[in-house]
């Protein structure tokens, strides 16, 4: 039955400016099966952290060696006690309050700076989305959903000690002003990177560069700035820490990799029309996507073989993930083949950019870095070298090379201002004390310590009535 209700907002759409309806039913599903890889990457976090199982002890109590650079004196006593806690509930609350906070941010002056009226460096229209068509709905909800997903990449390669409070700030920031200026350059229509010299400029079709670079950027000087895990540091240096869930971290992989669709179908923005053109447009970039996802699973997933003769499961997951954000630039341009090619080269990217951030004392839970930045600077440069007749690969001409050197350009740029931007958000946040949970609370257990309740059932943190006589444990610079 139609409905009687008078619409708070009537609009009368042209077709050729805003599409049909069946266009904007596209884009509304897309954008909701985008929304939907937060389900994937809370599940893929929340599998990836460690379980800790007892909580260490000074003498002269237990002869148990204490695993961190603590001075004993100053600790007093720490009496042992049992211990199994995952902080499962802190990562799917982080999520929920980010989801939220990227919402509110991104409707308040997100959306405005991305694609309001303005100069070709920022928009500046539709604040509070006040005088936004609502012919535009659908591609403000597409939108919405590609800017919460780079919060989700700062928050998987900081897992494990960030605050919450620290991850709503964060968010806002990045999905109010960081991200949409990078959205504003490259996809509005007269976005300084998109324009070029007039003739030429920088293309990305899904956002291998404005949303995963961006996202593993921030990712990056975060993880620098704020330090590693407490418990992930032994006697100066970083180990391995293994997930507590491979089950929960595989159903979330897949997830994504399936979400992915959505996002690489969706960025067509349209499906309809009477030739079929972006019917194919949509199909070649769903075709691509998942070819390339596959190349980067299995690539990652030889080379860890290769390298400890082991077929990791993580280093599969984290292949499938790294081929599809490394072909989210071309997916619409290139044949299959080359979809493989860059999936397989972006499992490479992957898996020798996890050993370089490991080397560099970098502690990445989720290896976000590796597969957004890494695989996301790979897929920038990979469109311009496959795409279809006019790549540097198929045409070898001085208009193809151009076109190189513009995506080569917005990548030095996107870095540039996305590391400086977070960079400047991360530093305020630690010198106030608000960046990491603390000490007590991190070694102690998240769930536990902050929330009271544990995700498990049976399975809490519990602190004994005799705990410690003085106790000091130390900043994450000390250990």
């Amino acid at each position: 039955m139609a409905s009687q209700l008078v619409p708070v907002q009537q609009e009368i759409c042209d077709p050729a400016e805003f599409g049909t309806s069946i266009d904007q039913f596209f884009l509304m599903v897309c954008a909701q099966w985008v929304l939907g890889t937060q389900i994937g990457y809370a599940f893929v976090e929340a599998g990836s952290i460690s379980a800790k199982s007892k909580f260490w002890c000074s003498p002269p109590f237990c002869a148990e060696e204490v695993p961190y650079a603590f001075d004993e004196a100053a600790v007093g006593i720490i009496v042992w006690f049992a211990l199994h806690h995952v902080d499962v509930g802190h990562v799917l609350l982080k999520y929920l309050l980010g989801i939220i906070a990227s919402l509110i941010a991104y409707s308040s002056s997100g959306y405005a700076f991305s694609f309001g009226v303005g100069s070709a460096f920022f928009g500046a229209s539709e604040f509070l989305m006040l005088g936004l068509n609502a012919c535009n709905f659908a591609f403000y909800l597409f939108h919405l959903a590609l800017a919460a997903t780079t919060t989700t990449i700062i928050s998987r390669a900081a897992a494990g000690r960030t605050s919450l409070l620290a991850h709503v700030l964060l968010s806002m920031f990045i999905t109010a002003i960081v991200y949409p200026m990078t959205a504003h350059w490259a996809w509005s229509t007269n976005g300084w990177l998109k324009v070029g010299n007039g003739e030429i400029g920088f293309q990305d079709y899904a956002g291998s560069g404005v949303v995963h670079v961006v996202g593993g950027t921030c990712a990056l000087v975060g993880i620098l700035l704020i330090g590693p895990r407490r418990d992930r540091i032994r006697n100066g240096v970083l180990v391995d820490l293994q997930p507590h869930s491979i089950p929960l971290l595989v159903l979330g992989g897949l997830v994504l990799t399936v979400g992915f669709l959505g996002f690489n179908a969706g960025s067509a923005l349209r499906i309809d029309d009477e030739t079929g053109e972006q019917g194919v447009i949509v199909a070649t970039a769903l075709v691509s996507t998942i070819v390339s996802a596959a190349g980067g699973g299995l690539c990652s997933v030889v080379l860890h073989f290769f390298g400890d003769g082991t077929l990791n499961i993580v280093a599969c997951i984290n292949g499938l993930l790294a081929g599809s954000v490394a072909v989210c630039a071309g997916a619409d341009v290139v044949q299959p083949w080359a979809a493989l090619v860059i999936g397989i080269l972006a499992g490479a990217v992957f898996h020798f950019g996890r050993r370089l951030v490991v080397r560099l004392g970098l502690d990445d839970a989720c290896d976000a870095v590796a597969v957004h930045l890494g695989a996301g600077m790979w897929g920038v440069i990979a469109r311009s070298l496959f795409a279809e007749r006019v790549g540097v690969f198929h045409a070898w001409d001085k208009t193809s090379g151009l076109q190189l050197g513009w995506n080569v350009l917005g990548l030095i740029v996107i870095i540039a201002w996305s590391g400086g931007t977070a960079g400047t958000m991360f530093y305020l946040l630690k010198k106030k004390g608000l960046a990491r949970v603390s000490a007590e609370a991190e070694l102690a257990g998240l769930d536990g310590f902050e929330h009271g309740q544990s995700a498990y059932i049976g399975v809490e943190s519990k602190r004994l009535s005799l705990y410690t006589q003085s106790m000091s444990i130390p900043s994450h610079n000390q250990v």
